[in-house]
């Protein structure tokens, strides 16, 4: 039986992100947060609502690539409930952005069974690590600035 590494073709990728995509998730979720330490709290919350839309909107991408009608959409109604969070997250329930990168971690694990979107199969561990790393490092930030 071959190895998650291998179905997903790890071992072939010369990229970083696809060799190693629970460490590069873990850098980049680590990454911008000195930006959020020098930014007013607000401005935080906004970069942060915009920085989830984006990661959701990856997935959109994917499914244009994939091309068929019900992945498009299934990944359409993702993005829209996640940046119906980040509209929340920014009109005053910041923690509402932590909890939806919170549960895009879990979305992301859905693309291993659930949907079946034509993606690189490392991305979906790098992506929820990036996820779970951001959220509970942006409560931190947060919780520090208040």
């Amino acid at each position: 039986m071959l190895s998650y590494e291998q179905r997903s073709g790890m071992f072939e990728n010369s990229l970083v992100l696809a060799r190693l995509p629970i460490q590069s998730g873990v850098v980049l979720g680590i990454l911008p947060l000195p930006v959020h330490f020098l930014l007013p709290l607000e401005l935080s919350h906004q970069l942060a609502a915009i920085t989830l839309v984006l990661i959701a909107g990856v997935y959109l991408g994917y499914a244009f690539k994939d091309g068929r009608v019900r992945i498009i959409l299934i990944e359409l109604l993702g993005v829209l409930g996640f940046a119906a969070a980040a509209w929340l997250g920014i009109n005053g329930y910041p923690l509402v952005i932590l909890v939806a990168l919170t549960l895009h971690g879990c979305w992301d694990f859905l693309h291993n069974s659930v949907i079946n979107t034509d993606m690189p199969r490392w991305y979906i561990p790098f992506c929820a690590v990036c996820d779970w790393i951001m959220a509970r490092s942006l409560f931190v930030v947060w919780k520090v600035g208040v």
